[in-house]
């Protein structure tokens, strides 16, 4: 037993150093490879070790999947009669941070807040014009912000605009024009 468990730490050592020195021979350019150098001296296991290295990447941006999935659950919550309540963030009633929180956590994973200044942390800014679906709309001065939205193609955005109206679609106008938008980071 002692004897296959040494076998198996030489084995074991002899991949990872022969992966290893694989690698740092692979980096080294051409021009400076000596010619008279041209055997590699490091332990070779006998049997074929294959080494498969994975790479992952974290998305710092909501993907085109998540921000299809922004955009209807949105337009769902915009055909259900939901009131606007200041400080709501359910079915019975929500305000527009709560709206665009309530959407980015059921839909995507991702927590906002529950307030337009700290929303507008989690976001790369943007011009509305640059705007895409799944989108934030915001309406103030950045750091002073006081409506938000979410943008979900063609102008139009739903939002929960204020006392006594339900959740809705609206379309963007110069009346009513948004400050600026914001891409929603992972």
């Amino acid at each position: 037993m002692k004897i296959s468990k040494t076998i198996l730490s030489f084995a074991f050592a002899g991949a990872i150093f022969g992966a290893t020195a694989v690698s740092a021979n692979a980096a080294t350019p051409a021009h400076s490879v000596n010619p008279a150098r041209t055997t590699q001296s490091y332990y070779k296991p006998a049997t074929t070790t294959r080494t498969t290295t994975t790479t992952t990447t974290k998305t710092t941006t909501t993907t085109n999947d998540s921000a299809d999935a922004v955009v209807s659950l949105a337009k769902q919550l915009a055909s259900k009669n939901i009131p606007y309540v200041w400080g709501g963030e359910s079915l019975k009633g929500m305000d527009c941070s709560g709206l665009t929180d309530y959407v980015y956590q059921h839909a995507a994973g991702i927590s906002l807040g529950h307030y337009t200044v700290t929303q507008e942390s989690h976001v790369t800014k943007e011009a509305v014009a640059n705007a895409k679906p799944g989108d934030l709309l915001f309406w103030g001065k950045s750091g002073a912000t006081h409506h938000v939205a979410i943008y979900i193609g063609n102008q139009q955005y739903v939002a929960a605009p204020q006392p006594g109206q339900n959740i809705e679609i609206q379309t963007i106008s110069s009346s009513f024009m948004p400050s600026f938008a914001g891409h929603v980071n992972g």
